[in-house]
């Protein structure tokens, strides 16, 4: 008996699964098994049947390939690659959508987790959009001792690093300052540092929530930008998305 919600294989998925199985051939990854349990696809025979053609590549399926391949989905997948940047636009995922460089088999030192620095720079000024789908620049090995102490949890997945552009955080944060951002805090429950769509501008400002339903952001240098931007979240609710909570950030001073 035939599965009749199963996606009708086309040409096109066959395209997109060879050129996928080109690229898995070609580089370091896990085996079928450890790759499928790792990103939740099931077994190894659920993982052929993507790279053969017998199954249509989903934007699960294809995110994960991408991550473990180090390569952008437009490189297999024209298709979802679309529909990824459509989602993805404007907003860091708690997952990696595409491009994290190709894995390492070392593992972090003793005492040392290793965190994701991603593509998007929020602005701490007056927000710019992302032109580009959001990767990975590269990967950090962290103080573990220092990631459970300023994000309160051993969940270190929820921590993606950005890189902060502008002046209206200083003198807290610094123009291309690290922040770490907890990507699981999708809301804002208390004032503090946040990562932030709104009207697809990306921006690093310190917010809060009036009684009023009022959201209000502000910058730590008034001086430079003393205007406040309020929005009614009743009636523009809608433009306003929480990428994460910044927990911590670095500095480089020079001596």
């Amino acid at each position: 008996m035939t599965d009749s919600k199963r996606p009708k294989i086309t040409d096109e998925h066959r395209e997109e699964s060879a050129r996928l199985k080109a690229l898995w051939d070609s580089r370091q990854h896990r085996t079928q098994a450890e790759f499928g349990e790792h990103y939740g696809l099931g077994g190894q025979a659920n993982v052929g049947h993507y790279l053969l053609g017998r199954s249509a590549l989903n934007a699960k399926a294809a995110l994960a390939f991408a991550t473990e391949l180090g390569v952008q989905v437009a490189e297999f997948s024209p298709r979802l690659a679309v529909d990824l940047n459509k989602v993805t636009g404007g907003i860091v995922t708690q997952q990696t959508p595409v491009g994290m460089p190709a894995l390492s088999k070392e593992q972090p030192p003793a005492g040392y987790v290793r965190l994701q620095h991603l593509s998007p720079k929020p602005s701490m000024g007056h927000g710019a959009g992302l032109t580009e789908p959001v990767h990975v620049v590269q990967h950090l090995d962290v103080l573990e001792s220092w990631v459970l102490q300023k994000v309160g949890s051993a969940d270190y997945s929820r921590i993606k690093i950005l890189t902060g552009c502008g002046q209206s955080m200083q003198p807290t944060i610094q123009d291309q300052d690290l922040v770490f951002v907890d990507t699981a805090q999708r809301f804002i429950d208390m004032p503090g540092i946040y990562v932030l769509d709104v009207c697809g501008r990306l921006l690093l400002k310190r917010a809060l929530i009036l009684s009023t339903g009022t959201l209000v952001l502000k910058s730590d240098n008034s001086t430079e930008f003393p205007d406040e931007e309020h929005i009614d979240l009743k009636t523009a609710g809608d433009s306003v998305n929480i990428a994460g909570r910044v927990k911590g950030w670095w500095t480089l001073k020079q001596g």
